[in-house]
């Protein structure tokens, strides 16, 4: 590896993994809004739940798939890691302060002090350490630069 240029590291998160406990909960409120439903209306309020949300269901998991990852190199990190979060991306340059916690890593951002917090619980301790390592290399070579 070169003195200036690091190679980046790309972890992907298993669509399962990622997708699964979100699919679960929501076909559990599904199921549980047809009972509410069914309970209070008969039949047909169960039938008209579940013909409205199985399809906002489907329309939501079209919506929201995508690809699930953390990458980091050399200008910055960018990472989604489940159904319901956003792609995030992080320049070093808006980077105060970094907090390696035992199962998240917080970044505080220069000028609003908002806190971004990354949980590395759905990633294999491997890739948690790997990920550390090379988040401090990349800090300690902007700090030489």
């Amino acid at each position: 590896m070169d003195q200036g240029v690091m190679s980046p590291l790309h972890i992907v998160i298993p669509t399962k993994k990622a997708e699964m406990p979100a699919l679960i909960v929501l076909c559990v409120l599904i199921f549980v809004g047809w009972g509410f439903h069914y309970g209070m209306l008969g039949w047909k309020g169960g039938l008209v739940w579940l013909l409205l949300s199985i399809p906002s269901l489907m329309f939501l998991i079209k919506k929201r798939r995508g690809e699930y990852f953390v990458k980091v190199d050399e200008e910055g990190i960018s990472f989604r890691l489940h159904f319901f979060s956003s792609y995030m991306m992080i320049p070093w340059k808006y980077l105060q302060r970094i907090d390696y916690l035992e199962y998240e890593i917080n970044f505080m951002l220069k000028e609003t002090a908002q806190v971004v917090s990354l949980a590395t619980s759905g990633l294999d301790d491997e890739d948690v350490d790997s990920l550390k390592a090379y988040i401090s290399e990349a800090i300690a070579k902007r700090e030489v630069q």
